[in-house]
């Protein structure tokens, strides 16, 4: 696991957890990119009536091509659960912008983020974020698409009984913060609603707002993290929270 991982995998009650429902991969090959496709495709297109890009049911964007993708599977069923990408854009295609510029520019903070300054190689942005239907079993997850509530707060018998720990969503971001923290970037960005920036709060993470509210498929803000302070959130949490980030972290970079 190397050096990185600060809590002893077998000492730790959430890794455990984890490892017995659950994997977590980076998606590379065709094939498992197809998995994350078709989550998408059944979350967004079908079961929220999302008019978005698909074929043959898998949902897919030009972004796809310019990210890094992360599978999440239920061991037991061997059924793929949920999905999660981080969009990198390449200098050889100065045209393209990532969608928060494209869908929220009127609602940035213009002190805090300034659109024209914006270096396309320092920054990158979560998106396309979906957890199955019968995978969101806590009150109020039926209606996210990401298996996040506004309550994410996780008690001591929670983590005792690991079979209620709320892993799906709580995994899938921690993915998405070690491929950020792996790459060369400075910033990375997210346009979610507020009940995901309560949610992971309670987990430790710290989010800085740049913009005001604005309607993009629902009630939307962005959000963003700078390296040196997701790397300050990660190492301020908690030993089984930091412990599982690592555990997160080696399983997708």
């Amino acid at each position: 696991m190397g050096s990185a991982i600060q809590s002893d995998v077998s000492n730790n009650i959430l890794i455990q957890g984890f490892k017995q429902y659950f994997d977590i991969q980076r998606a590379e090959s065709p094939d498992v990119l197809k998995e994350v496709y078709r989550i998408r495709y059944g979350v967004y297109c079908k079961e929220f009536g999302f008019d978005l890009p698909s074929h043959r049911g898998e949902e897919r964007d030009e972004f796809d091509r310019y990210s890094n993708h992360c599978l999440l599977t239920h061991k037991e069923t061997g059924k793929k659960v949920g999905c999660i990408r981080v969009i990198s854009l390449p200098k050889t295609n100065p045209q393209m912008e990532l969608p928060f510029l494209t869908h929220c520019a009127d609602s940035l903070y213009r002190d805090q983020i300034d659109p024209d300054s914006i270096d396309p190689d320092e920054v990158c942005e979560i998106s396309r974020v979906a957890v199955v239907s019968e995978f969101r079993r806590r009150p109020g997850e039926k209606s996210s698409k990401d298996g996040l509530t506004g309550n994410l707060k996780v008690s001591n018998e929670e983590i005792e009984q690991t079979r209620r720990f709320p892993y799906i969503a709580p995994s899938l971001y921690l993915a998405a913060g070690a491929l950020f923290l792996a790459s060369h970037k400075k910033q990375i960005f997210v346009a979610t609603e507020p009940r995901l920036v309560r949610s992971l709060s309670m987990l430790g993470f710290r989010f800085h707002q740049a913009s005001e509210l604005t309607d993009y498929h629902g009630q939307r803000a962005v959000y963003y993290f700078s390296r040196k302070s997701i790397q300050e959130d990660i190492a301020a949490m908690p030993a089984h929270l930091n412990g599982f980030y690592h555990y997160i972290e080696s399983q997708v970079t």
